[in-house]
């Protein structure tokens, strides 16, 4: 792998002259890694298998990454995992191209930030949620309900005789 200006290029010119069926893994890992000025995740992990074929290259990637997000319901800072796997094709300039195919440049170097990109992007959840019992916020006075019960929702609870909704949160978190 490229560790310079651009770290997730890998050149797989070393798979032209190997049989199909050879393939070799490349881990992927970084503390910080910032696709565009846009798109920065953390703890970027996992591993891309390179796998030479008849006509190219097929690539298997495993990969996991953390982003900072806030919580659509209770509007809390919490670090949100993603993970995503993928396959692609590449096949070599000389060699007929299906749609779903790329063209491996004559160089040999495979440019993966832009895919591991719209991946991890479409792992990004539309609503985050901090965890799935997440209460969310008071709709009249915005009290995080996770911290604590406030009056409105007390009153509520008591006037639709639904006691569950009265206890607080739960005593081990």
């Amino acid at each position: 792998m490229n560790h310079t200006a651009r770290p997730l290029r890998i050149n797989v010119g070393f798979l032209v002259n190997q049989p199909p069926g050879f393939q070799r893994e490349v881990p992927v890992e970084f503390d910080t890694y910032k696709f565009e000025d846009d798109f920065e995740v953390n703890d970027l992990h996992g591993m891309i298998t390179l796998a030479r074929t008849q006509n190219g290259v097929r690539v298997l990637a495993d990969l996991a990454a953390n982003i900072p997000m806030d919580c659509g319901r209770c509007l809390e800072p919490f670090t949100q995992e993603l993970h995503s796997e993928f396959e692609e094709i590449f096949t070599f300039a000389h060699r007929p191209l299906s749609e779903d195919e790329a063209i491996i440049p004559e160089d040999g170097n495979l440019d993966f930030d832009p895919i591991i990109r719209e991946y991890m992007l479409l792992e990004v959840p539309y609503t985050p949620v901090c965890k799935p019992d997440c209460k969310g916020l008071c709709a009249i006075c915005g009290q995080n309900l996770n911290n604590r019960i406030c009056e409105h929702v007390e009153k509520a609870a008591e006037s639709s005789g639904d006691s569950s909704a009265v206890k607080g949160p739960h005593p081990s978190r």
